[in-house]
């Protein structure tokens, strides 16, 4: 499970707490929260919060990983305390508490030295195990990455700097004012058909890694989806082809600056949370408030992964969205 973890995050946990959901008999993963160590300074208010999430998501044990690099015997037993203690008044039992710290482990429970050594026990064996092997088979099939770290996560989610950045803009302007351009012309009505064929085509291309749009097809879309309509209607693409749809996000993210970025930022997102990948759809919000703290979908995607909205009620709400699109 220590090995497990990063690939359930997205990247390798540093000075976090990390709180595993098990559900049910069979003790099947749930919600997996990561809190920053520096962040917990009212211990015994996070633990009722952590508490409280752990109920909602309908855990019935939890693993809980210190995963740390402060130096000490079992650094954090307060902080475990706190939130075991949380968790028994909540009726959850913690499975196995763990310190997790220079590439070993050790158990905050145990300390039988046949199954959990004072020097610790190394993750190299865990790591190369069938189970992990398994998962990050999976994870290539799915396309994710497990990175360092979150600021690599947060790295790789960021906009273009400096002249790229100015080259970036001036390209989006002369594509903000063509589509304006376009729709005195056609109008309104067909102008949206155009950019939804557009973008539709460029979703089928994503299915090659090869095929990235130019930077003024890519600009065109991205101002295309400032059109609700047209973003509402690309979005349903996450039903059938969340990967190629997923893949032509990250694409125009890498040549989209404030505020053109916020629509694409947002519809990855929901792309995330539809895969269950709260780290990333996260990453994409914080872009996305940073472009416009106004806009009113980024708000109730954050609202829906505060509130631990599963990713089935996500896709029925992309397949209500569908029905009412072809309706109109």
């Amino acid at each position: 499970m220590v090995a497990f973890v990063p690939h359930l995050c997205g990247f390798v946990p540093t000075e976090s707490l990390v709180v595993v959901s098990l559900r049910g008999p069979r003790r099947r993963v749930g919600l997996t929260l990561r809190i920053d160590l520096p962040a917990l300074r009212d211990l015994a208010g996070a633990a009722g919060e952590i508490a409280a999430r752990i109920v909602h998501d309908g855990g019935s044990e939890v693993l809980l990983l210190v995963w740390t690099e402060e130096a000490g015997a079992m650094v954090r037993t307060d902080l475990v305390e706190a939130v075991t203690g949380a968790l028994d008044d909540a009726g959850i039992a913690v499975q196995e508490a763990l310190l997790v710290r220079g590439g070993r482990w050790w158990s905050y429970r145990c300390s039988n030295p046949r199954c959990c050594p004072p020097e610790g026990v190394p993750l190299v064996a865990a790591a190369a195990s069938p189970a992990v092997a398994l998962m990050q088979a999976t994870d290539a099939y799915d396309g994710r990455v497990v990175l360092p770290s979150r600021e690599e996560l947060v790295a790789s989610l960021s906009p273009p700097s400096f002249l790229a950045a100015e080259a970036a803009r001036q390209v989006l302007t002369a594509a903000d004012e063509a589509a304006a351009g376009w729709v005195g012309r056609v109008g309104p009505a067909a102008a949206r058909r155009d950019a939804v064929a557009a973008f539709l085509a460029a979703v089928d291309r994503a299915a090659d890694p090869r095929a990235s749009p130019a930077d003024d097809e890519a600009a065109a879309l991205a101002v295309s989806l400032h059109d609700v309509l047209v973003r509402d209607e690309v979005l349903t693409c996450a039903l059938d082809q969340p990967e190629q749809l997923l893949a032509l996000l990250l694409a125009l993210l890498q040549r989209t600056v404030p505020p053109y970025d916020v629509p694409a930022c947002t519809m990855l997102a929901i792309v995330a949370w539809l895969r269950g990948d709260g780290g990333l759809a996260n990453v994409a919000l914080d872009r996305a408030w940073r472009g416009d703290p106004t806009y009113s979908l980024a708000a109730l995607v954050r609202e829906g992964l505060d509130q631990q909205v599963p990713p089935a009620a996500v896709r029925e709400w992309l397949q209500g969205t569908r029905r009412a699109l072809r309706r109109r």
